[in-house]
This record gives C-alpha cells, sequence and structure tokens, in this order.
C-alpha cells in the first residue's frame, strides 16, 4: 500500500522537477547573457573613453595628434555589434520567459481544479 502512494507521488513530482529545472536553465542562460552584454557594453566604452581621453591630452598638452587606430576602431565597431546582437536575443530571452511563465501558471491552475 505504501508503495502505491510513493509511485503515485513519484509520478507527480516528476514533471514538477523537469519543469523546475527547465526554469532554471532557461533563467541561466538569460543572466549570461545579460552578463556578456554588459560586459561588451562596458568594453567598448572604456575603449571610447580612451580614444577622446588621448584625443584630449594630445590637444592639451600640444603634441601632434596621432593617426587613427584601425585596430582599436575596428574593436570598438566589434564590440558595439556584439552588445547590440545580445541585447536583441536579451529583449527576445525575456519575452520568452515571461510567455513560460504564464504557461507554467496557467497550467498550474489548471491542476488544481
Amino acid at each position: 500500500m505504501a508503495l502505491t502512494g510513493a509511485a503515485s507521488g513519484a509520478l507527480l513530482a516528476a514533471p514538477v522537477a523537469a519543469v523546475l529545472t527547465w526554469l532554471a536553465v532557461s533563467w541561466q542562460g538569460h543572466v549570461d547573457v545579460r552578463v556578456e552584454r554588459d560586459t561588451a557594453v562596458a568594453r567598448a566604452d572604456r575603449a571610447a573613453f580612451v580614444a577622446g581621453f588621448e584625443r584630449d591630452w594630445a590637444a592639451a598638452s600640444g603634441q601632434p595628434r596621432t593617426a587613427c587606430d584601425a585596430d582599436t576602431t575596428a574593436e570598438l565597431a566589434r564590440l558595439r555589434k556584439r552588445a547590440a546582437e545580445l541585447e536583441t536575443r536579451l529583449t527576445g530571452s525575456g519575452a520568452d520567459l515571461e510567455r513560460d511563465r504564464t504557461e507554467l501558471r496557467n497550467l498550474v491552475m489548471e491542476r488544481e481544479r
């Protein structure tokens, strides 16, 4: 008799555990994208600041302005492009999480009936 109750409890708990695991993994993926986006934005901001500082320093000190560094410009463009791609992905990821949360809530409410 006790084995029957344990088996039915396991059958009910398995889908819930699977859904919770899936939500945790989905949320972790969302957080990873946010961290990568924030890192790309910070690196791009720092590169832009350094370029502006060097330009201003050269002007203030009377030194001749150095030519534009093609590698720095390319890196800055790459970082800004990557940040924009991650922002787009993050927007989609947030919408997916909200939709999934709504679906999960509806399923739980249906199951309680």
